[in-house]
């Protein structure tokens, strides 16, 4: 039916246009899926990308499904909308494309966590009865409605998860092995739902059916299955305050095989949603979120697990911000690679939301930057996505620039500059490029930022040292970019107390205008260092000068200082987690007090998700801070955050 649907619409080159899609349809048959991407892509450029003829709209559902296994489910979306509507219901001609349109805009809309929007769709296929009664199409729609309608209307979900559980093993497939993985999925989401429902008899039971067909929670062989079947009853351990369980299962799920390495990809707190009242979710709302990472480094098949609304409203929905927030994260390709598909394919982590902050000295460097490009006609690339496809894209402009104007274009700056702080981009690769744009962006008489960028990148370090700052400070000033100096000077003294240092913060102090947000820093710095002498009226006088409230002080850049207990030990953590030698990666938030105690504790990245989070969350209750003065008063700050990180496997 589709070869005479395709010669029909196009009689004056229908057999050449017919070879091309049976070409690109074998390469999408075979996973071929980059080969699939551009025969398809051409084929519409041939047909007419506005063109509405059925041709192309089966084209176009056809590049729209291979975008969806690729993952780029944002450039899907739209041509799977636009192919609907040339689709429409009730044509039984049609009818198969119809089903396979929906199910893949289900799929795409579910995974950047629209996922109100994916159950319509998903319910839609069954409303049209679109899917042939006992196939493999209807129990995937029959999944994505249970899987979707747990966290908008469980009773939907709850139905048609008994209508999975139910099926004959002949409606999954030929042998009782497929049977058993379609039953085990269906009771794992019959866990979920328990479990957000505060029914936890219910869940163990519905779990420990699950853990049967699986062969056992605790044995040493696993596969996917397993681990997120261990992964649901980690939550279900955390839920009954378990703590031994929590330890030993998260140890069987395999929790620590994905590490971060010295980029810190994926996990990134500058990625979550944010907090009301700028964004939608409430401080006290929490999300555990499972996901894969691809061999490029893209976070792939996010779903939420166990989710709950906090102080927010019943109607709140904050498992659509938490994975649309992780469907951002990327981790560098080169990292990702080297953990075997297994460990990456079903990573959960913990997860509240971010206080935003506002704007910093290092932004507006960046708008002078900006502007400099502005006045050198020279665009900066507009890309978009997560990290891993922004890599992706920025890679092969690189690669387009350099072949057609040489590895000095100045249009490469741009793109260079982009890769500098993307998280999908690897230690070594991060070396190479900034090595690239230092060197490019000297000769070209660009922004010493970029200079810094690109040297920061080579050095593999966060900063770089003395004597390199030094060197790009003289240049900064011979070059008269002021501030970017000062910048660099601010990061100076950073960590130094002595009469040097705040003799450099009275100057940039002296030269710099009220609300810049350099001087600010200065005051802000200049407070510390003269509280930490004793000098408290000096503190509370440069402090007062800045005109910051406690809610902002925090967040641009002034830094409480701590006590000497402000540290953690191995007798922080739960004794069962280093009996199994587990490992974390974490981000805390909190307040501080005008007395110096902390307040508002909230674990807001966690992974593994539980199995450390009580024992951070109370030792950082204990910290204590000098209490920061403000004219005669004593003041705290809010939205602090911190990172901690555990390996249990050394000690």
């Amino acid at each position: 039916m589709l070869n005479l649907l395709l010669l029909a619409a196009l009689p004056a080159r229908a057999v050449s246009v017919q070879e091309d899609y049976n070409a690109a349809q074998a390469h999408l048959d075979a996973r071929r899926l980059a080969e699939a991407r551009a025969g398809f892509s051409a084929l519409l450029a041939r047909l007419g990308p506005q063109s509405a003829s059925r041709s192309a709209t089966i084209v176009r559902s056809r590049l729209a499904e291979t975008l969806v296994e690729l993952g780029e489910v944002e450039e899907a979306q739209p041509l799977l909308e636009t192919a609907l509507a040339s689709l429409p219901a009730g044509n039984a001609a049609l009818r198969g494309e119809r089903g396979a349109a929906l199910t893949h805009l289900a799929r795409a809309t579910e995974e950047q966590g629209q996922i109100r929007t994916a159950l319509g769709y998903w319910q839609q296929i069954l409303d049209e009865k679109l899917m042939a009664p006992a196939s493999l199409g209807l129990l995937d729609a029959q999944a994505g409605v249970a899987r979707t309608a747990i966290w908008s209307r469980p009773e939907v979900a709850a139905a048609m998860i008994e209508t999975l559980i139910t099926q004959p093993d002949a409606a999954w497939g030929a042998s009782k092995a497929v049977a058993n993985r379609g039953r085990l999925m269906a009771l794992r989401l019959k866990g979920q739902l328990a479990m957000a429902s505060g029914r936890l008899a219910d869940a163990a039971t519905a779990l420990a059916a699950a853990g049967k067909l699986a062969g056992g929670t605790e044995t040493s062989m696993v596969n996917i299955d397993d681990i997120e079947l261990r992964g649901d009853l980690v939550t279900l351990a955390w839920l009954r305050k378990d703590s031994a369980a929590l330890s030993k299962l998260t140890a069987l799920s395999g929790a620590n095989m994905l590490d971060d390495g010295s980029r810190g990809g994926g996990g990134s707190s500058s990625l979550l949603p944010p907090c009301t009242p700028t964004g939608t979710v409430a401080p006290d709302a929490m999300a555990v979120i499972e996901f894969g990472v691809g061999d490029d480094g893209r976070v792939l098949n996010v779903r939420p697990v166990y989710v709950t609304t906090g102080s927010g409203p019943a109607d709140s929905h904050p498992e659509e911000a938490f994975v649309a927030a992780v469907h951002e994260w990327s981790w560098p390709a080169e990292q990702a690679k080297a953990v075997n598909l297994m460990w990456r394919a079903a990573i959960r982590v913990e997860l509240r939301c971010l206080t935003r902050q506002p704007d910093l000295a290092s932004d507006s460097l960046f708008r002078e930057a900006r502007d400099w490009f502005d006045k050198q006609k020279l665009p900066l690339p507009e890309v978009s996505g997560t990290d891993a496809q922004r890599r992706q894209a920025l890679l092969a402009s690189l690669a387009s620039i350099e072949a057609a104007e040489g590895p000095q274009s100045p249009r490469l700056l741009g793109v260079l500059g982009a890769l500098m702080g993307n998280t999908a981009v690897g230690p070594r690769e991060a070396a190479r490029l900034g090595e690239r744009l230092a060197s490019l962006a000297e000769a070209r008489q660009a922004p010493i930022l970029l200079v810094w960028l690109g040297r920061n990148a080579a050095s593999g370090r966060r900063t770089l040292g003395s004597a390199e700052r030094r060197k790009l400070i003289d240049l900064a000033e011979t070059r008269g970019e002021g501030r970017l100096a000062d910048y660099l000077r601010l990061q100076s003294v950073a960590d130094d107390s002595g009469k040097q240092a705040e003799a450099l913060l009275q100057a940039i102090i002296a030269r710099r205008a009220d609300g810049d947000p350099l001087r600010t820093q200065a005051l802000l710095r200049l407070s510390d260092l003269a509280f930490a002498r004793g000098d408290e009226a000096a503190a509370a006088s440069a402090l007062a000068s800045t005109g910051l409230s406690p809610q902002q002080c925090s967040l641009v850049d002034v830094r409480p200082l701590g006590s000497s207990s402000n540290v953690f030990s191995s007798a922080d953590f739960p004794v069962e987690s280093l009996s199994w030698g587990l490992s974390s990666l974490m981000q805390v938030s909190y307040d501080i007090r005008p007395s110096g105690e902390t307040t508002n504790v909230r674990v807001i990245l966690a992974r593994p998700p539980f199995v450390f989070s009580d024992a951070v969350v109370r030792r950082i209750q204990k910290w204590r801070f000098k209490p920061v003065m403000r004219g005669t008063e004593t003041v705290g700050c809010v939205g602090r955050t911190q990172g901690v990180r555990f390996n249990g496997a050394s000690g």
